[in-house]
């Protein structure tokens, strides 16, 4: 920019010198002129002079000649002859008089010639007999004549030579401009040549530098929307209540950040030996739905891997026929915890350079995917740690008074009866005492399992303590409730207890059976006609059902 500032006070002050060059030219071209003119016209003056001096001498020879032809032949013819050459010779004086009235040299000849001749034309006019005196009048004359033409001759040498020496000077200097305004006009245009080099030069640079900005603003615009994206699906994530909604969240938004690839998210199962698809995007992939761990090369390596010609020729064992030429696999791990994969499938290889290009944002989402499936699980083991019983994976006593709570106001919203079984098991302490906790840990854990395979999906089984439990039936009247708690007792009553490959015996329950709202239209109410039904049934002699009435009846 410090040059282009230069230039433009050079190329100004070059104007400025172009301009007073010009108009140094044009006077001195003018001067020369009017000095070649003047010249001329001297040298012209000259000429006329001596024209006229020539002139001169030709009547004097005339008047000479005319005297001597009337000397000889006495012809008055001659005589004026003579006498009219005298007076076109007066003529000529005044005109030579004229013409050298600037020279005061001349002026004074002419003065001195101009008396020889009004001397020479008194004795022509008056003499009618020539005799020598004229000749020698006329020859005084002549030689008045010749000193004049002498010093013009000279004067016309002197004005042609400085005329020539003013066309040599007017050429030369002529030269010396025209040299002289080419070598301006030619630096002149080296300057504009010069900037114009320097506007191209800028204006390449100019647009070089547009289009680097143009890909940087468009760079910027695809970060920006990479960023929205991630927001959105972080944002997303953490409004996934489950790991379902997670893994589709993960899948969608993968897809939309590499529309025109197949994107599969694939985790490891909860005993840790096989990895399953969780979830994945519309369009037909290879993987094989279930397969091991040790299949995945990113699983392997724990770390990221691309699987594309030339840089990559191992193949994954994870897939169905002909492995694609171009995948990723993104090992997903949080909290010290390997979770699974996230699967990119790229059709071509120009798909798989942008996948490349969004490889940062990609990981990121990885990351971000693992972060939230390791929340959802962990949330998912508290919560089942929370309402389930660790030892028979049912329900708690806490689950159970919140759930039978629920179920009796929506019975009472919906003029809809609900029965509730309280089980204990017959002579628990003793068959404890007899074989050890672990084999009374194991018969509890077989009769919950008869209890979950004898009750609907919509019933809900709980521990309630020790070797008791509650099982709410919802929409069940006191006749069906009283057929269903037949069922269970009679499958317990059937169940052998094996511990460690030895038969412990069997076992009977014991039930009492509470219908809302005849045994009671509260919590509080259905349990206590339930724990007294019970009770009677355990002093009835156990393995048997007992209904809940206002007055205890026993089946």
């Amino acid at each position: 920019m410090n040059h282009r500032d230069r230039t433009i006070p050079l190329l100004v002050l070059g104007a400025i010198g172009t301009i007073f060059f010009i108009c140094a030219s044009a006077l001195f071209v003018y001067d020369t002129t009017e000095h070649l003119v003047a010249s001329r016209d001297w040298r012209d003056h000259s000429q006329e002079v001596l024209t006229v001096l020539q002139t001169a001498s030709q009547r004097l020879d005339r008047i000479d000649l005319y005297e001597r032809l009337y000397l000889l032949g006495k012809d008055q013819d001659d005589q004026r002859d003579a006498q009219t050459s005298t007076i076109s010779l007066d003529g000529d004086l005044i005109h030579v008089d004229d013409l050298v009235k600037d020279n005061p040299d001349q002026t004074s000849r002419a003065q001195t010639l101009h008396s020889c001749i009004l001397d020479l034309k008194q004795r022509v006019n008056n003499s009618l007999t020539p005799d020598a005196s004229l000749h020698q009048k006329i020859l005084d004359c002549r030689d008045a004549v010749s000193k004049m033409q002498g010093s013009e001759r000279t004067l016309l040498t002197q004005r042609t030579t400085e005329s020539q020496k003013s066309i040599y000077r007017s050429l030369l200097a002529g030269i010396g401009f025209l040299v002289a305004s080419l070598a301006v006009v030619i630096v002149l245009f080296g300057f504009l040549i010069r900037d114009a080099k320097q506007r191209r030069q800028m204006e390449r640079r100019v647009f070089s530098t547009n289009a680097q900005l143009e890909v940087t603003v468009l760079t910027l615009k695809k970060r920006a929307a990479e960023a929205a994206l991630l927001i959105s699906a972080r944002e997303e994530l953490q409004l996934c209540t489950n790991a379902a909604q997670a893994h589709a969240a993960v899948v969608r938004y993968c897809s939309q950040l590499l529309p025109s690839t197949n994107v599969s998210l694939l985790l490891v199962n909860n005993s840790r030996n096989i990895v399953e698809i969780a979830s994945s995007s519309p369009g037909e992939t290879r993987l094989m739905d279930v397969f091991s761990l040790d299949a995945c090369c990113g699983l392997r390596s724990g770390r990221l891997r691309w699987r594309k010609p030339g840089e990559s020729e191992v193949n994954c064992g994870h897939f169905r026929g002909t492995p694609p030429d171009n995948y990723l696999c993104i090992p997903l791990s949080a909290q010290g915890d390997t979770l699974g994969i996230l699967y990119i499938e790229c059709p071509t290889s120009l798909i798989g350079i942008d996948v490349e290009r969004n490889k940062e944002s990609l990981e990121e989402l990885a990351e971000m995917a693992a972060m939230s499936i390791a929340g959802l699980n962990l949330r998912e083991r508290l919560e089942h740690q929370s309402i389930r019983d660790g030892l028979t994976d049912l329900f708690n006593r806490h689950f159970m008074e919140i759930s039978l709570d629920r179920e009796v106001r929506r019975a009472a919203r919906n003029h809809a009866e609900l029965s509730v079984l309280m089980l204990d098991v017959d002579h628990f302490k003793l068959f404890n005492d007899s074989f050890g906790h672990e084999a009374g840990d194991s018969a509890l854990r077989g009769v919950a399992d008869i209890f979950r395979q004898s009750v609907r999906a919509e019933d809900i089984i709980c521990r309630y303590g020790g070797e008791e439990f509650v099982i709410i039936l919802p929409e069940t009247d006191q006749h069906a409730a009283l057929e269903r708690a037949e069922a269970i007792r009679e499958q317990v009553s059937r169940m052998s207890i094996r511990f460690r490959g030895e038969a412990l015996g069997q076992f009977t329950i014991s039930i009492g059976l509470a219908t809302y709202p005849k045994s009671g239209e509260t919590l509080e109410e259905l349990l206590r006609a339930a724990d007294r039904a019970l009770y009677a049934a355990k002093h009835g002699g156990r393995n048997q059902v007992v209904v809940a009435h206002p007055e205890v009846a026993t089946v």
